[in-house]
């Protein structure tokens, strides 16, 4: 073979492995977009049938179902009395699961805060206080029962029969804190 032709066939030869490069580098740079889009869920919590907005609600005497005690005058109370707060939590609607808590926030004699340790708030079963309404498509509805007892003097101590006296004839208020949020569990 002669010099010029074996030049030729070089440079052939190189050029065919450029464009076998160039194409094989157009492959692992070639790039594709897209779009998605998701919708947020939905979240709207009411409790009592009002929105919840501040996450407290306020109850007075007269909205907690006071066990009747024949040693007491009828619609009063005294030290030991005992009654429930009950709450519906609605969370139709939601498409997500809730966790709730409820719990004692402040206690009101005439306007006046005083020590949460005159009332006891305790929920009447495990999932009253706290606990999570599971996704549903109908209905995500939980009633829960909290009990209530003016704790007064269990001994006549004479702070005791002090405070519980002071309540006579007043008003009582008992502000409740109820929390949900959207369960973050699997």
């Amino acid at each position: 073979m002669k010099k010029s032709n074996k030049k030729l066939l070089v440079l052939a030869i190189l050029l065919l492995v450029v464009c076998a490069g160039v194409g094989t580098f157009a492959i692992y740079r070639s790039t594709s977009s897209g779009t998605t889009t998701a919708t947020t869920a939905q979240w709207a919590v009411k409790v009592n049938g009002t929105n919840m907005e501040t996450g407290s609600f306020t109850f007075g005497a007269s909205d907690i179902t006071w066990t009747t005690n024949t040693s007491k005058v009828s619609g009063k109370i005294a030290p030991g009395s005992t009654g429930t707060i009950t709450l519906e939590i609605d969370a139709t609607g939601l498409e997500v699961d809730v966790d709730y808590t409820a719990a004692i926030e402040s206690v009101k004699i005439d306007g006046t805060t005083v020590s949460n340790s005159a009332f006891t708030v305790t929920p009447a079963t495990t999932t009253d206080g706290a606990g999570t309404i599971a996704y549903n498509a109908t209905s995500m509805k939980k009633t829960i029962t909290l009990n209530v007892v003016w704790t007064g003097a269990d001994s006549d101590t004479t702070e005791k029969d002090t405070a519980d006296k002071a309540m006579a004839g007043k008003d009582i208020e008992i502000k409740l804190n109820v929390t949900a949020k959207q369960h973050l569990g699997a």
